[in-house]
């Protein structure tokens, strides 16, 4: 299951949302993970990029997948987080921009943590208690979110998820590869496997 948007939609009008699966690219794809936030060894050989809204249910549910995931596999995988914000889900700018407040203060999984289990409470006041149970600079985290100098930010992230044709959430890149809507923790792994399999004979084949 998924939040979804048209490829047409995400070039132009923004995200919309309904339970769709979008074909995987038949090619890895390159994708910029610099400053995102980010689980796992940073030589892991198996890097998930994920695409999501903190307003998509969907996404709240695949989360807990992906926490499963990096404890089944703390060597093996990487788990990068990419914003895409869902233009039906209107506070959803706002709380992707509290969530880079909270990573600049390098509390970005506590405060992810927060907002995917309190969904239905993602109002302004909401954000500034959850910074406050987090013990961030609350000067800084107000100024952040009243100036919103941290929306071109997730404007980045919308632009390049736009430019992968990311149509759901959430939407992943494992290895570069497309896969759209919630998998389940098997299917994970079997994706999993298989890039570590692809690894091994990729190694075997250089030192032949």
């Amino acid at each position: 299951m998924s939040c979804f948007i048209t490829v047409a939609k995400a070039r132009s009008a923004g995200p919309a949302e309904s339970p769709v699966k979008a074909p995987s690219p038949a090619s890895p794809v390159i994708i910029e993970v610099r400053d995102a936030p980010a689980l796992g060894p940073e030589d892991a050989p198996v890097t998930i990029v994920e695409f999501a809204d903190f307003q998509c249910p969907y996404c709240a549910q695949a989360s807990h997948t992906l926490q499963k995931l990096v404890k089944l596999y703390p060597t093996q995988v990487r788990w990068v987080f990419k914003h895409f914000p869902l233009r039906t889900h209107p506070r959803a700018p706002l709380v992707h921009e509290a969530a880079l407040a909270a990573h600049e203060q390098g509390k970005f999984w506590e405060m992810h943590e927060f907002l995917f289990r309190n969904q239905n409470r993602l109002k302004y006041d909401d954000l500034m208690s959850y910074a406050s149970k987090l013990n961030l600079d609350m000067a800084r985290f107000t100024d952040a979110l009243d100036t919103r100098r941290l929306r071109s930010r997730v404007l980045q992230d919308i632009t390049e998820g736009s430019r992968l044709h990311v149509g759901v959430t959430p939407t992943y890149f494992v290895n570069g590869k497309r896969f759209s809507g919630a998998q389940t923790l098997f299917e994970f792994r079997q994706l999993i496997e298989r890039e570590l399999a692809e690894a091994v004979e990729t190694s075997d084949r250089g030192k032949r």
